[in-house]
């Protein structure tokens, strides 16, 4: 199964240096990126006309060079506005300068004196525009020429598509760096960024398109990752395993065919704990997500004080009084929907337990308040996963939701660390990260899953696909990282607005996958 690989910037940075180490030059790796750039701007200038491209003083501005010349080789007129001296340029950049130039390309200097005139000058000539600026390496905020450059791209009525990455947007968190281009297109060269998918970088790249292969290949990459963990500073290494994307082949693979001998007992009994008073909704709702995902059987454990309440608002869900409940052969247990802060007790018994767990809710904040908790999760060795939304991963962490936000790369990595157990980080763009540190991005979902009961529901089909998990054919990165993002796209579904009827929803599209169809 292809990945859509993850990257920050050091670490395409050692990528391409373990290229150029195999043979490749330089050079070539820039000309490569140079001829999927025109490609990608003749799949979409909406007409026959002049494509201007404006250079800045690195590495991207070579590839908008290179850009230039097999752009010229079409017959397409190109002029490149380069924002340092043509003198100045010196390497590869200057080699593909004098290329795009010998080929036929109007190459304009945009000095200080004169910069703004004279990129107006073109950018109104232009059927389309090409960012050139600045790619991966910008780790500063943008001011003076630089940001007033950035202002007047945004300002044309002109498409733009960016190179590598939107300039302006810091490549590892996404952050604005003061102003960044807003893109309608960005293709990425050799792998997605993490700018592409975190905080306001999603926003500012327009469409992702395909990532350009340039010849830095999947060796060097997962190469990249591991020289990234050795960091001069430990504190700020990124140190991880792998970083890919999740599509809809982990869907697939996470729902095959249903055996025409199969029954109940074949998808596994789920057992959830949760409810209190003025919560009893939660566990439902969790136990809705368990059979939406396939769950073959699913019982819900709540206190006996609410357990009138509970087991007369469900029909297929079985309901048992907290005092009485034997839960020992479940295949799967899910704790914490609904369930208050005053069980550690149960909570301790639980992580003692030999069953896979999922950890969701009160259960988290529970284990954030205690010390012998958090030591009991660190090396507990059943599968287990915890599912924190910011607040509560601010918790377990003991610092803020602002610096949870900030890099929630580093933050599931900071988790899945202290924990020693799979996570899953909510909110946009959801994070899933192994005790490996082998971290699934979710490019699916929308803000209509903002909604009370949600994450209930994602609880209950995280726990349906653990309950598989002793089947020795299941790869638990697929059926985790798949049940994300299945709950994404019932997110983006239109038609509901309740999370039971995102339940609804989910099991549809699970039942389509399973058939063989498609998810939407």
């Amino acid at each position: 199964m292809s990945e859509i690989h993850i990257l920050t910037a050091d670490q395409m940075r050692l990528a391409e240096q373990s290229s150029i180490s195999t043979g490749i030059s330089a050079f070539t790796l820039m000309e490569r990126a140079g001829h999927a750039v025109a490609i990608a701007v003749l799949n979409h200038m909406p007409d026959y006309g002049r494509v201007v491209i404006v250079a800045g003083p690195g590495n991207n501005g070579g590839d908008g060079f290179a850009a230039a010349y097999f752009l010229r080789q079409r017959r397409i007129p190109v002029t490149v506005v380069t924002l340092v001296p043509v003198d100045a340029l010196t390497g590869h950049s200057k080699a593909h300068a004098d290329k795009a130039r010998d080929a036929g390309a109007k190459i304009r200097e945009s000095s200080s004196e004169h910069c703004i005139l004279e990129l107006d000058r073109w950018l109104l000539r232009a059927v389309m525009v090409v960012d050139a600026v600045f790619g991966t390496g910008l780790n500063r905020p943008l001011q003076g020429k630089m940001r007033e450059v950035v202002e007047r791209i945004n300002q044309t009525d002109r498409p733009v598509l960016s190179i590598d990455i939107a300039s302006g947007i810091c490549a590892d968190t996404g952050v604005v760096l003061a102003d960044a281009v807003r893109a309608d297109f960005t293709l990425p060269i050799a792998a997605t960024k993490w700018g592409h998918w975190l905080n306001s970088g999603r926003d500012y790249t327009g469409e992702l398109l395909d990532v350009a292969e340039i010849g830095i290949d999947d060796a060097s990459i997962r190469k990249a990752w591991v020289q990234s963990c050795a960091s001069a500073d430990e504190n700020d290494a990124f140190c991880i395993n792998s970083a890919s994307v999740i599509h809809d082949r982990f869907l697939h693979r996470a729902w095959p065919h249903r055996r025409r001998l199969s029954h109940k007992g074949s998808y596994g009994h789920v057992w959830i704990f949760g409810g209190s008073p003025g919560f009893t909704g939660a566990p439902q709702l969790a136990g809705l997500g368990a059979y939406a995902a396939g769950a073959g059987l699913v019982s819900i454990v709540c206190p006996d004080d609410v357990w009138s309440v509970v087991a007369s608002s469900c029909l297929e869900v079985m309901v048992h009084r907290e005092s009485q409940a034997d839960w020992h052969g479940a295949d799967a247990v899910i704790v914490g929907p609904g369930w208050g802060k005053s069980q550690s007790l149960l909570l301790s018994s639980i992580l003692e337990s030999d069953k896979s767990t999922v950890i969701d809710a009160d259960a988290l904040n529970i284990i954030a308040e205690s010390q012998s908790l958090q030591q009991q999760l660190a090396i507990r060795k059943q599968m287990t996963v915890i599912t924190p939304h910011p607040g509560e991963a601010a918790r377990l962490l003991g610092i803020s939701v602002e610096d949870v936000q900030r890099d929630r790369k580093k933050s599931i990595v900071d988790l899945t660390t202290r924990y020693a157990c799979w996570v899953v980080l909510k909110g946009s763009e959801t994070l899933i990260a192994s005790p490996q540190k082998d971290i699934y991005l979710n490019p699916f979902g929308s803000a209509q899953l903002a909604t009370g009961g949600s994450g209930d529901v994602l609880a209950g089909m995280i726990g349906a696909q653990l309950a598989r998990t002793n089947d020795d054919e299941t790869d638990p990165d697929i059926l985790i990282s798949a049940t994300v993002a299945l709950h994404g796209k019932a997110g983006e579904e239109r038609g509901w607005y309740l999370a039971g009827e995102l339940a609804k929803v989910v099991a549809e599209m699970r039942q389509r996958i399973e058939q063989g169809g498609k998810t939407q």
